[in-house]
């Protein structure tokens, strides 16, 4: 398995928003805990995780999203890893992903979740 770090020069179109709430992605086909979102936008999101993540792959994730006095929230989304490489922790991994077929509902979902948990 190879890493890269990540691009060294800012590349985003978009603001990335980091999160007050570090949320929890699963892989919808195994249900493993990959990692914790650190930042996102509607087209990729970055996650921290105790091991690497493989690169190149498209991934079908779903996030969990706690919600005040009901039940959690599920995010379903599909993303393709593009870049890892070691964190600021050294005993942890960055994995960037980009959003592929985006449902309207998930988008939408996604927004929300910007605006409710960005700092």
């Amino acid at each position: 398995m190879s890493f890269t770090d990540p691009p060294g020069v800012e590349k985003r179109r978009l603001k990335r928003w980091y999160l007050v709430l570090y949320l929890r992605v699963y892989d919808q086909d195994t249900n493993e805990l990959l990692g914790h979102i650190v930042d996102i936008n509607k087209e990729g999101m970055r996650l921290v995780s105790d091991k690497p993540l493989p690169l190149s792959r498209t991934f079908r994730l779903w996030v969990d999203v706690p919600k005040e006095g009901a039940s959690r929230q599920r995010i379903e989304l599909e993303a393709e890893s593009l870049w890892t490489g070691r964190d600021v922790n050294p005993d942890f991994y960055d994995t960037g992903f980009r959003m592929l077929n985006i449902s309207t509902q998930a988008l939408l979902q996604l927004q929300l979740l910007i605006e409710e948990f960005k700092f």
